[in-house]
């Protein structure tokens, strides 16, 4: 299998659970073609550097996932004809992976994150 790495970019005047209803759209589409998704991030909605579809904002989602190259024939055709994507891109990041120690790692450090968030909460308050 593969990793790839896709980022959308959705139309800027979705609400949350749209914007949810799209990302699980696409994670989904993404385990009926016998991926795995290790990660989605959604970074919130930002500008953009130049106009897409008379829009100077959109959502940022990252979908990080494991697959075989067929998927990303049927990803990118779903976001081309989804009109709340305005744009997307994808890229390949490592040929050769085993998704369960993709998704074990990455729980790993995500547990760290709240650690480390945790701690310096922690810190914060015996300073005050």
């Amino acid at each position: 299998m593969r990793r790839y790495e896709t980022i959308c970019i959705a139309n800027p005047n979705l609400d949350d659970e749209a914007l949810k209803g799209v990302v699980t759209k696409f994670s989904d589409l993404i385990r009926k073609k016998k991926g795995y998704v290790v990660k989605i991030e959604e970074w919130g909605k930002r500008k953009m550097a130049y106009e897409v579809k008379r829009f100077d904002k959109g959502h940022y989602v990252l979908l990080d996932f494991c697959g075989f190259p067929e998927i990303i024939t049927e990803l990118e055709r779903n976001l081309k004809l989804d009109d709340r994507i305005l744009k997307y891109s994808t890229v390949k990041i490592d040929e050769d992976v085993n998704p369960s120690e993709l998704i074990v790692e990455e729980e790993k450090t995500d547990d760290n994150k709240e650690n480390q968030v945790e701690e310096k909460q922690i810190e914060s308050a015996e300073e005050a």
